[in-house]
This record gives structure tokens, sequence and C-alpha cells, in this order.
């Protein structure tokens, strides 16, 4: 099967650190020109460094997607640079840990901003060109805590819910047409995220993948135009068990991966770079 990625260009969100960092060093390898995006440039220069001494093309583009007007902003600057989109990763992602009425309204909003509508915007504005050239995609990343109910990081696991229903009903849409969607659903990987987000502790070594390992399965899902995947027999077992059990049940059970220490704490600042 021919890769879609060699000769064509990539725009990865939350590329400075973690799976996003892993799905530009993956891309590369594959040929394909990037253009890489979270806040901050110095995050992004240093994982592109090795990547530029091995003769990759990559371009930089950081973004606030918290903001609602970013997505716009971000296909108006790619449009000045002359840059043609084939394929949108969306990485980038927030959470933060705590009970819903502890959390600020803004805080919320801006969970949702950042996991499901930025997405959505992106895809939808970039989709036209796609589909004109017949080629390119979306790849999203999404979480197994899209499958249930997740407490105290309940606007998170909302927000990824909406990535992958919206990401299965437009995997459909595009059927025919040679541009494609794929989400991936990672369980519990070792990046910066549980530490970022405030969450008081952070699941067992021997449940988490690496964020190398992610990035691989995602690319080859992406590869073979799958509408949903999810990493790991662990994480395939858990997400199809919330299928065959009630919903209230399955979010009393996941409350144990979400409050192993007790209160979380409420993020004060804006949301990490490149933590899904």
């Amino acid at each position: 099967m021919p890769s879609p990625f060699r000769g064509t260009t990539a725009f990865v969100t939350g590329a400075s650190r973690g799976i996003g960092a892993a799905l530009a060093r993956g891309l590369a390898a594959r040929g394909t020109r990037l253009v890489l995006s979270a806040r901050r440039v110095g995050a992004l220069e240093a994982v592109a460094a090795p990547l530029l001494e091995q003769g990759a093309a990559i371009e930089f583009l950081p973004a606030d997607l918290a903001r609602p007007d970013a997505p716009a902003r971000i296909v108006d600057e790619l449009e000045t640079r002359g840059i043609v989109v084939d394929h949108l990763v969306n990485n980038a992602g927030w959470s933060g840990h705590g009970r819903t009425w502890e959390m600020p309204p803004a805080h919320l909003a801006g969970v949702q901003q950042v996991n499901g509508t930025a997405p959505m915007e992106l895809a939808a504005r970039l989709l036209p060109g796609m589909l004109l050239r017949r080629r390119g995609g979306i790849l999203n990343i999404a979480s197994t805590a899209a499958f249930q109910g997740l407490p105290w990081t309940a606007a998170y696991g909302a927000s990824k819910a909406f990535l992958v229903s919206w990401s299965e009903a437009l995997h459909v849409e595009l059927r025919g047409t040679g541009v494609r969607c794929t989400v991936v659903c990672p369980g519990p990987v070792a990046t910066p995220f549980f530490a970022a987000n405030h969450f008081p502790g952070q699941p067992p070594a021997w449940l988490m993948v690496s964020p190398v390992s992610v990035a691989a399965f995602a690319l080859r899902a992406y590869e073979r135009n799958r509408s949903l995947a999810i990493t790991g027999l662990l994480a395939r077992l858990a997400a199809w068990a919330t299928r065959l059990s009630p919903r209230a049940l399955s979010a009393r059970v996941a409350e144990g991966y979400a409050r192993p220490g007790g209160v979380g704490r409420v993020p004060t600042g804006p949301p990490p770079d490149g933590v899904p």
C-alpha cells in the first residue's frame, strides 16, 4: 500500500512534546513536510532541531487553541504563507483535575475548545481544499476517556467523547472522496499529561504506553484509513467493556482512574503545550 504521506504536508497541533513530538518524528521519517504548532516556538524548535539536521522540511506556526479565534487565524496564516495542508493532525489537548463545580467556567469552556471545537473548526476550514485535491485527511488523537463518564476530569472525558463521535461520522461522510478521517484512542500514555494537568497521581508504569508507540500506531491506522483505533489490548478491552455495562456503573468504576489520591487541583494557567 503506497504511503499517503510522502511528498505531502501535515499540520500538527500540540507538537512540542509527548505524542505530538513523536508524530512529528514519524511523519518526517515518511517524507512529510511539517508545519508544527504549539504555544511556545522554543519548544517546537527543540523538537525540530534533530529532524532539520536529517533534512526534514519544517515550519512553525505558534497558536493557542484555547482562543476561539485560533482556527481562523491559523488557516489565514497558512494561506498567507502559501502552505497547502494535506493532513491535519489534531493532537493538542487540555484537561485539569477536580470536581466540576470547583472548576472555573472559563477553564471548562477551554477544555472543550482545545479538545473538540478547535479540531472540528480546523477540519471544516481545511477539508474543502483536501476534497478538491482528492487526497489527505484528518487524524484525531482522542483517548479511552471517551468511552465513559470520567469523574474528576469530566470535561476532558466529555470532550474526547465528542471528538470520537464526530470523527466516526466524518469518516463515513468522506467515503469515496479520496480523503480520510481516523480517530485514535490511547489509554494512559507516559507523557507530562498527569503532572501538567494537576492529577494527584498517575497510573502504574506497567499500564502506560510510550508516546512513540502511540504515534507509530496512529500513523499506521491512518495509512489504513481506519475509522476508530484503540491502542493496546488492555485499552481495547477496557473500552469495549464499557459497552457491555450500564453507563452509570462505568462512570463509577472510572472514578478510580481519575481520582487516585484525593482532591485534585484546578489549573490556574493556560493549557500545557502538546499534552493530549
